[in-house]
């Protein structure tokens, strides 16, 4: 049984997720240009290579968690389905084992109802009426069983 409210929940999701990404591939094309132009030259205010030094972890830091999440991200979204999967064949089970009980407790009360209408039968009076007495009889034991 689906949470109606769950698709709701996963546009806005999506779009946190597309400003999450799209914030992440600005940064690192801020600092991708930074670096680029402190390497050629145009970018030097402090007329030696320690803006680099500075810049080159900031980086490589920044690229290897985004492309980190990326993968983590799309695990949390698979394991996520996968959930919501096994829950609706859960609830389809349990709704299957409802439905044999429902049908179980029918026949029982079925079966009641034909025993109870074999049992009134009155005594035979002749041969054949005996003769038909006994087959009930042996309907009741079998139903019994």
């Amino acid at each position: 049984m689906m949470d109606k409210t769950t698709p709701n929940t996963l546009k806005a999701k999506s779009v946190a997720e597309i400003l999450k990404d799209s914030l992440m591939v600005i940064l690192t094309l801020i600092f991708v240009l930074l670096y680029a132009a402190a390497f050629t030259g145009k970018l030097d205010p402090l007329k030696d290579n320690t803006l680099l030094i500075r810049l080159e972890p900031i980086i490589l830091i920044l690229t290897a968690y985004y492309f980190a999440r990326l993968a983590s991200r799309q695990n949390e979204k698979t394991l996520k389905d996968e959930i919501v999967r096994l829950t609706q064949k859960a609830d389809a089970a349990q709704y299957a084992k409802e439905k044999a009980l429902q049908e179980r407790e029918t026949l029982e009360e079925r079966i009641r109802n034909a025993k109870t209408t074999l049992k009134a039968i009155p005594p035979p009076k002749t041969t054949d009426d005996q003769t038909k007495t006994e087959s009930l009889k042996a309907a009741v034991r079998i139903l019994d069983s």
